[in-house]
């Protein structure tokens, strides 16, 4: 496989290959059968040792632990137990919270503690949820998901509480304090949405003013709520004034262009009334909100069944994002799992000869990757009992691909809430990072654009969360892209004038302050504290050599940087064997 980090030109025409899927989870070493029914466990489709290939993480029932399953090339070994999980596990999360380059776990849990473990190097995972300052106290969590609310380089969370007792709680909302805890910022950002029996929320931006906005799909005819992003990570309830207000049993979100048209739409799955796919109309005025509108019946995906998780996926790589929904209505006669094939147009048909039509289990959660690295995406789903999970490979087609990876240097390093758009001569495609979708679902890190028969990329278009864009051209098809932010610059990032980046400060002690400015540096980067009289700095490569090394002697300190190649370098700051700060800064 490939792996590049720029890029090459391409032609035009979309035809429609043959979706084919089977379920090898057996054959690959997943054999799970659980042993209680619950209303669904979360599923992370994330590469979480960092090798490149898309692991497993399966959420279980109370009492047993949580399965971890690395892939191996095409192949799964189960682990021992990574965390000891005991508690209902709902949304699993891997997320690099702290941006120090690892994989942290965060799991949602329904009547227990919702956990932070951090990943102190080689998947040694530490409960951190006290530490970290977060709730240690039992809610109804169902839905949670990561995104950078105030851009400031660092993610923070919404987590909801399906409480149908006590409505009054509500959901909740932390901030990332950039030292490894969080602070609950619910009250003063307006997203505690009080009153309603949430599933499930993702983070996505409807109104393309890169501010990441909020919706919850709400459960018992409670109305769904899209909250918008008015700056700094505080949100405006908008949901009447967007007609995204459907009053319904809503489980699920998932987003995705699926009309192509620029603007991101929203599927919501529910009881056999029939889900909700709401179009996004767009605005032509700047600061004009866009509406919506309600076309699931129109475009054939209804569904009309007991509907939970759902994605969108361009299963054949056609430029065209299909959809694929888990229902829990088992057995031939009931509506359950369907794969919506998108014909273009607006429009969707029920995949025929697809595979999928034989999947008749008892399905909730389902989630998106690309286990055997053949740029075709495969599905993974949780089944209740009698039924074994299922993992459907994607037989793929001989239509072309590009995968892409991205990592952040000032915006947080998992780039959640970057945009990828795509154009391949009059074909415009776009993708938004994730980090938490569907009904308990974490789809793979890696992004998929289908191709089509084309053989390169026009354009690719990558918007980051500080606003910096990064260009590329001419793309050859079928590789795996490694994308890093202001690499098309020289290490050069733009930052929005609206947003505040703010610096990493690892040490717990609050009376100690560290400035990194200016950031990129040019000939001398300053280095400002408090408390610190005495201190090391070490300036390291990106594959972690050292370049340069010094003392910090006073509490403001300029180093001479001139000599140094322009490129993406981190920086620590070490007293006492003790570290402070690690932090990437740019030379140009």
């Amino acid at each position: 496989m490939r792996l590049h980090y720029f890029i090459l030109l391409l032609y035009s025409g979309v035809g429609q290959a043959q979706i084919q899927f089977a379920d090898v989870a057996e054959m690959v070493g997943i054999d799970v059968v659980k042993d209680i029914y619950t209303i669904g466990n979360g599923i992370s489709f994330v590469d979480f040792n960092n090798d490149g290939l898309d692991d497993l993480t399966i959420g279980t029932e109370k009492g047993k632990p949580i399965a971890f399953y690395r892939n191996i090339g095409g192949t799964f070994e189960r682990l021992p137990a990574l965390v000891d999980h005991q508690e209902e596990a709902k949304q699993i999360l891997w997320v690099d919270y702290n941006n120090d380059g690892e994989n942290d776990l965060f799991v949602a849990t329904s009547e227990g503690i919702s956990r932070l473990y951090r990943n102190n190097g080689n998947l040694q995972l530490e409960d951190v949820t006290q530490q970290a300052g977060l709730p240690m106290q039992s809610y109804f969590t169902y839905g949670a998901c990561f995104g950078d609310v105030d851009r400031d380089g660092w993610l923070d969370f919404y987590m909801v509480d399906h409480d149908f007792d006590n409505r009054s709680v509500g959901n909740h909302l932390f901030r990332n304090n950039q030292d490894g805890t969080f602070s609950e910022i619910t009250t003063s950002s307006n997203t505690s949405d009080k009153g309603k029996i949430p599933f499930c929320s993702a983070f996505f931006d409807f109104n393309n003013d890169k501010w990441p906005d909020l919706f919850t799909a709400n459960d018992k005819l409670t109305i769904n709520t899209l909250l918008v992003n008015i700056g700094q990570g505080v949100f405006r309830d908008v949901s009447a004034i967007t007609n995204t207000n459907l009053r319904m049993n809503a489980m699920c979100v998932a987003i995705g262009d699926y009309d192509n048209n620029g603007w991101q739409d929203i599927y919501i799955t529910n009881t056999p009334v029939g889900n909700a796919l709401m179009k996004n109309l767009g605005s032509d005025y700047p600061g004009l909100l866009p509406t919506f509108a309600e076309v699931a019946a129109q475009t054939g995906t209804g569904f009309y069944g007991n509907g939970w998780a759902s994605n969108f996926l361009d299963a054949d790589n056609d430029c065209q994002l299909d959809l694929y929904v888990s229902g829990s209505i088992p057995g031939s006669d009931g509506i359950s799992s369907l794969f919506y094939r998108n014909i273009g147009d607006g429009q969707f048909e029920i995949a025929e000869a697809s595979g999928l039509e034989a999947d008749t289990t008892a399905s909730f959660t389902n989630a998106i990757g690309d286990f055997n690295q053949d740029g075709f995406p495969d599905i993974f789903v949780q089944n209740n009992p009698p039924f074994k999970h299922q993992l459907w490979e994607n037989k793929g087609s001989n239509q072309s691909w590009l995968k892409i990876r991205l990592q952040g240097v000032l915006s947080n390093r998992d780039a959640v809430g970057t945009k990828i758009e795509a154009y391949i001569g009059n074909i415009y495609q776009q993708r938004y990072r994730h980090c938490g979708i569907g009904f308990l679902g974490q789809n793979t890190k890696t992004e998929i654009i289908g191709m089509d028969n084309f053989t390169t990329i026009d354009s690719l278009v990558i918007t980051w969360p500080t606003g910096h864009i990064d260009r590329l051209f001419n793309i050859p098809a079928n590789q795996t892209l490694f994308i890093m932010e202001g690499s098309t610059n020289h290490g050069e990032i733009e930052v929005d004038e609206d947003i505040i980046l703010t610096v990493s400060n690892h040490n717990q002690n609050p009376d100690i302050t560290i400035s990194l400015f200016p950031n990129p540096a040019t000939d001398q980067l300053n280095i400002t504290r408090t408390s610190i009289q005495k201190a090391e700095y070490l300036i390291k490569g990106l594959q972690g050599q050292l370049i340069k090394k010094g003392q910090l002697s006073s509490l403001s300190h300029s180093i001479d940087v001139s000599s140094l190649p322009d490129q993406i370098y981190t920086i620590e700051i070490w007293t006492e064997g003790q570290q402070l700060l690690s932090r990437k800064w740019v030379k140009q």
